[in-house]
């Protein structure tokens, strides 16, 4: 199902590496948060209806490849004292973006405006990866090499940076609260393991660094194996999967009832039902790290998802940036396979835990990693037959997952002021 993709033309490749050398060459941001190799940048604020969005980008040494976002949203005055801050982190292949779309495109019906508009500044992270248009590293116009020292670890120390950038702003007293949604979920547990008294809370929302299975252990063992050879052979990125998924997805978007021009499906296969087989169907690879999971439980006979609806679907699902790094995939196999260096220190956390999974998804890992915790006050919103990304798709999502998360936050940040 993969395909190549076309280089970028030569004329467009330097006008982006062109833009992304002015944009290092910008004046650094007032004095907020320069911190050793990190520095701002860029500062841009715009509003959105009753929402102020601040983002600023932030140069890791002196590759322009290697930056990232930070996004701040807030309703009303920017200088509005928030009840708790929340940082967010986003999935694999995805900015902060992710959190901000609705899929009938009314921006404050969005994740981060439903927080944003109950008096929570939302933060964000808009990964390294972000900014790279596909074809680019390929084309030789601007140095990926970098690609190769991303990983977990990068955003351990990205999200630190940003927790620093925090205290600088007016949220400074204002409880701060981690979380993130798939590899946002994982990212969050790595920095609750190397940060444990930065964070009022944290929100793992479908994600797994631990599994105490046997069968998990080996099946990644394979696949953490597979990408370390990978690395080694120098293929530090990917640049087919994701967008694979967001092109077999924009068909289903644009044509569903459509014969699939994709090989290997039976004759009169549309591109809805491949839609469908691709996220309800478990496949091999390490981007399944489990025997059963799936994105979203479904059937392909029947030609439906159960429980996600196929505008959420969409809408996210054509947010896939163009290039992964390898080594973020290969840290995720192998800490399932049994390498605990992102979850060694779990026992230091002692702030409360919410997490959010489904059957078909990270839900085993997730309480097997609950016996690693510090704290035993863990709240769970499992759902047995749910798949990776039931909870964020589905059509009562403001029930199950919004409306869930904030009765939770609503606890943990009364209990820490006392209330």
């Amino acid at each position: 199902m993969r395909r190549p993709l076309p280089a970028l033309p030569f004329v467009a490749a330097l006008a982006v590496l062109a833009a992304m050398a002015a944009m290092a060459a910008l004046t650094p941001a007032a004095a907020l948060a320069d911190d050793g190799d990190h520095h701002v940048v860029a500062t841009q604020q715009t509003r959105i209806g009753s929402f102020v969005r601040t983002d600023w980008t932030v140069q890791v040494g002196a590759n322009p490849v290697n930056r990232f976002h930070v996004v701040r949203l807030v309703k009303g005055s920017s200088e509005r004292r928030a009840r708790a801050a929340l940082l967010l982190l986003p999935p694999l292949g995805n900015g902060f973006s992710f959190f901000e779309v609705d899929e009938n495109g009314d921006y404050g019906h969005s994740f981060a405006a439903f927080f944003a508009d109950r008096g929570f500044a939302v933060w964000g992270y808009g990964p390294r990866s972000s900014g790279l248009i596909a074809g680019v590293c390929e084309s030789g116009t601007i140095d990926c090499s970098v690609m190769a020292h991303w990983g977990i670890q990068a955003v351990v120390d990205d999200a630190a940076f940003i927790r620093k950038f925090m205290a600088q702003s007016t949220d400074e007293e204002a409880p701060v609260v981690v979380g993130g949604y798939s590899l946002g979920g994982i990212t969050t547990i790595a920095t609750m393991n190397a940060h444990p008294e930065d964070y009022a809370g944290a929100m793992v929302l479908e994600g797994g660094l631990y599994s105490a299975d046997p069968a998990v252990e080996a099946l990644n063992a394979g696949f953490c194996s597979g990408l370390e050879a990978q690395l080694a052979a120098g293929q530090i990125f990917d640049d087919t999967t994701l967008p694979g998924i967001r092109g077999i997805v924009g068909l289903a978007k644009t044509n569903p009832n459509g014969p699939t021009p994709l090989p290997g499906f039976l004759p009169g296969t549309t591109n809805h039902q491949v839609m469908v087989f691709l996220l309800a169907v478990p496949q091999v690879g390490p981007l399944w790290p489990t025997h059963d999971f799936i994105r979203c439980a479904g059937s392909v006979p029947q030609d439906r998802f159960f429980y996600s609806t196929d505008a959420r679907v969409i809408a996210h699902s054509l947010l896939f940036n163009d290039y992964v790094d390898n080594l973020s995939i290969r840290d995720i196999s192998c800490s399932l396979a049994g390498e605990r260096t992102f979850t060694g220190n779990l026992a230091a956390w002692k702030a409360p835990v919410y997490l959010l999974a489904g059957g078909l998804g990270f839900l085993a890992q997730e309480e097997d990693m609950t016996h690693l915790l510090g704290t035993a006050d863990v709240t769970r919103n499992f759902i047995l037959p749910f798949g990776h990304a039931d909870h964020w798709f589905a059509a009562n999502h403001r029930e199950i997952l919004e409306g869930d998360i904030l009765r939770w936050l609503e606890r943990v940040v009364g209990e820490r002021q006392g209330e």
